[in-house]
């Protein structure tokens, strides 16, 4: 059967995340050392992960909802040096602007965006993401059908209702759909299970963990539309 729509991953599928990421958090980090010089004595001396355990204890649906934790973190920690709520909660909101901001600084793949472009033109295109990166302002929103987050779609991949979520918002079987994405059980398995045609995207150094599953594979997005045609 032809695919119509193709859907992909993004961090570290359209661009390499934790070089952004790490950008993010010392630019937030030197922010609040500046104006909350409190918060950030009490982010030196916490432990960071049992402050995240503790708040996912407390309400577990922030574990899709990665942006609501972090702003909680940012509060929380607010709260800890002493400053009051009114105080945190503006800590929290600037510490998570300024993060936000940088996390979607990120730079494509040589060839992503034109491979997209080309692909605009033939199918439908969708997102299904575990993060929170934010199209619009990274500037190819526009490329998109659908974009559905762990936030918007109440799952993690590799959880079936991430990909059900848009095989349902396509109007398609998931065996017209062909998902793109770096992980090889995330992305991959996940979508396969779900019935849909995947392909792989081998970053630097992968390597593949499931001998008893062949998958079509890519490493350059300048590749990526001839190895669709030749798969699917």
């Amino acid at each position: 059967m032809a695919i119509k729509y193709i859907s992909f991953d993004l961090d570290d599928t359209f661009w390499d995340v934790m070089p952004t990421i790490y950008k993010a958090e010392d630019l937030t980090s030197s922010w609040i050392k500046e104006n909350y010089p409190g918060a950030d004595k009490i982010i030196q001396s916490t432990n960071m992960m049992d402050l995240r355990n503790k708040l996912l204890k407390e309400d577990p649906s922030l574990l899709v909802r990665i942006s609501d934790l972090r702003t909680k973190m940012f509060y929380e920690i607010g709260l800890l040096a002493g400053y009051n709520k009114e105080e945190s909660d503006m800590l929290s909101k600037n510490a998570f602007n300024i993060f936000i901001e940088a996390r979607n600084n990120v730079k494509l793949f040589e060839g992503v965006e034109e491979t997209l472009e080309s692909l605009n033109q033939n199918y439908s295109l969708g997102v299904i993401t575990n993060g929170n990166a934010d199209l619009k302002k990274i500037g190819i929103d526009h490329l998109f059908s659908h974009v559905f987050s762990s936030a918007n779609s109440g799952a993690h991949k590799p959880d079936p209702k991430a990909f059900e979520i848009l095989i349902e918002a396509s109007g398609l079987k998931p065996e017209e759909i062909c998902h793109v994405g770096d992980h090889p059980l995330n992305d991959v398995k996940g979508s396969l299970d779900c019935g849909m045609k995947p392909i792989w995207f081998k970053n630097e150094g992968a390597e593949w963990p499931y001998e008893d599953i062949e998958i079509p594979v890519f490493e350059k997005w300048e590749d990526f539309e001839s190895v669709l045609e030749k798969a699917y």
